[in-house]
């Protein structure tokens, strides 16, 4: 998997309050380096850890097999295998994704991040509903992990509070959606009689400033906060202490410009599943 690394920063040009980067909010004012995924995690890669983390010996159990994206019959049947291969995994869920991230450090001989609330188990069963959602990070391991939504949006907006042009942008790399994103404007209308309906391989749009692809449309990815409403100064770098839902960012193949913005946030539980939620790594520099 291709990483991008983002330096670390301060973000001296903050948005208007609403955002990730509102005045105030000292806990994100500057932001660690990390490096983080070029490409949203496609079905290829999904597969091949998957299927290692399944094999006996290794001890991985996941709610949701996933699924090769989203075509044109609702399951990525459409196109060339390879580029079947290249879209983003769809139908996984904020706890497949978690426990998948420490299958893939364990496989790429890192340190898994998430662990147990006795801190020293790891996460291994997305069916265990109650370890997985009460998950513990080890900050010190070097393993894959989501981004929190700060770094999600700093990543996003590339790397760079400096670099006002990109930073500013309301889509990851453009002022223009569709130089940049798979939405509903070019890969949902008249549906299923429109080739470019579903998510995309990705990569096919272009780059934001720090080159990663697809932080606006293709996939909602899933971020580690909690979702606890507005986001206020006070609110931690890794978000809120309590809330029933997780972060989702970026917007989908299926859904409008909003959704898509940098600025954009949703949620949802952590069970939920559809075939435009998928998510992207992020790990230390």
């Amino acid at each position: 998997m291709a990483m991008v690394t983002i330096p670390a920063g301060t973000a001296i040009n903050v948005p208007p309050v609403g955002q990730v980067f509102i005045a105030g909010r000292t806990s994100v004012a500057t932001i660690a380096a990390f490096k983080i995924a070029a490409y949203e995690t496609t079905w290829s890669l999904w597969k091949e850890v998957r299927d290692w983390a399944i094999a006996p010996g290794n001890g991985y159990t996941f709610e949701n097999a996933g699924v090769e994206g989203h075509g044109t019959d609702g399951t990525g049947a459409a196109g060339t295998d390879e580029e079947k291969a290249l879209r983003p995994v769809t139908e996984i869920s904020w706890r497949d994704a978690i426990v998948w991230c420490n299958a893939y450090s364990e496989k790429s001989g890192k340190a898994p991040v998430y662990y147990k609330s006795d801190n020293t188990t790891i996460l291994k069963d997305s069916t265990n509903t109650t370890d997985v959602d009460a998950a513990k990070v080890n900050i010190l391991a070097n393993g894959y992990r989501l981004p929190t939504e700060a770094e999600w949006e700093y990543a996003a907006r590339g790397g760079d509070p400096g670099d006002t042009e990109n930073w500013n942008y309301t889509y990851s790399g453009s002022e223009t959606i569709g130089n940049v994103a798979w939405y509903r404007g070019n890969s949902y209308f008249s549906q299923t009689s429109n080739p470019d309906y579903g998510a995309h391989r990705v990569g096919t749009k272009a780059e934001n400033g720090k080159g990663i692809f697809d932080m606006s449309g293709n996939v909602w990815e899933w971020c580690w906060d909690l979702y606890n409403g507005v986001i206020n100064t006070s609110t931690p770098a890794t978000g809120p202490a309590s809330g029933t839902y997780r972060v989702l960012r970026g917007g989908s193949w299926y859904g409008g410009t909003f959704g898509c913005e940098v600025a954009g946030r949703d949620a949802n539980v952590p069970g939920r599943t559809g075939d435009t939620i998928g998510f992207r790594v992020v790990c230390a520099p």
